[in-house]
């Protein structure tokens, strides 16, 4: 069976990285092997590009997608549909509470520390407890769907920069201002964690002879787990272009 050309460009990627990685230190203490501004490029007329290198869980690409997209910034809506990407961001700030536990009463309460499954249970069963412990701040659906409205009076309308950009694409597709950005610097410090895809642009171009547009997604991160994290950005991605 012949392998398609971008498994072999991402198989060429994580030889790289293991020929080339430097070593660093992260957040979480693990290291890392690191490489710096590489590229993979995919024409979608040949085929959607969902990596076979990995299962990939389809369900919870398109979940966040739609959360991403809906604005949404809690993860109540990700577990009521069984997407669990986020449950570790919430569940450590959970963790981190400034020795509070949910109820509001110092750790020495009746309440005691819950485990993660205990945490997402009650995301899934407490309203009020998946109000505070399952926002993730001003994160990408923030960004994306009200730039500048995370946290300020109902009166102040955030920047719809999904919506800017299906305007711009349909009135002026030639522009070269077709972006989205999620790295609002003024908003990093409120964010579970800052992005790791911090922005996107598109491009259109018109064939001549047809008259018929085509259009191009780029995206940048700043950060991947390019074993485990990548090929479900490529498919996200994809989706959305």
């Amino acid at each position: 069976m012949k392998m398609n050309k971008l498994d072999l460009d991402y198989q060429d990627l994580l030889k790289d990285i293991l020929d080339n990685g430097v070593q660093k230190i992260d957040r979480t203490g693990t290291g890392t092997l690191s490489v710096f501004g590489r590229q993979i490029r995919h024409k979608m007329k040949n085929g959607f590009p969902l990596l076979t290198t990995k299962k990939m869980h389809w369900k919870s690409i398109v979940t966040e997608l739609l959360w991403f997209l809906r604005g949404d910034t809690n993860i109540k809506y990700l577990v009521d549909n069984d997407c669990h990407i986020w449950d570790g961001d919430a569940y450590k700030a959970y963790q981190n509470r400034d020795g509070k536990c949910y109820c509001g009463h110092t750790n020495t309460c009746d309440c005691g520390d819950i485990s993660k499954e205990e945490f997402i249970n009650k995301i899934k069963t407490d309203d009020e407890f998946a109000k505070k412990w399952g926002e993730l701040g001003p994160i990408y659906g923030a960004q994306w769907r009200g730039w500048g409205e995370y946290g300020e009076p109902d009166f102040v309308k955030g920047i719809d920069q999904i919506h800017n950009l299906i305007n711009e694409l349909k009135t002026n597709p030639d522009s070269r201002r077709l972006m989205v950005n999620a790295w609002n610097v003024g908003e990093l410090d409120q964010m579970v964690l800052p992005p790791c895809h911090y922005g996107f642009q598109v491009y259109t171009r018109e064939e001549k002879i047809s008259g018929q547009r085509y259009l191009s997604l780029m995206w940048n991160q700043r950060s991947v787990d390019t074993f485990l994290g990548l090929p479900f950005n490529i498919a996200s991605y994809a989706l959305l272009l």
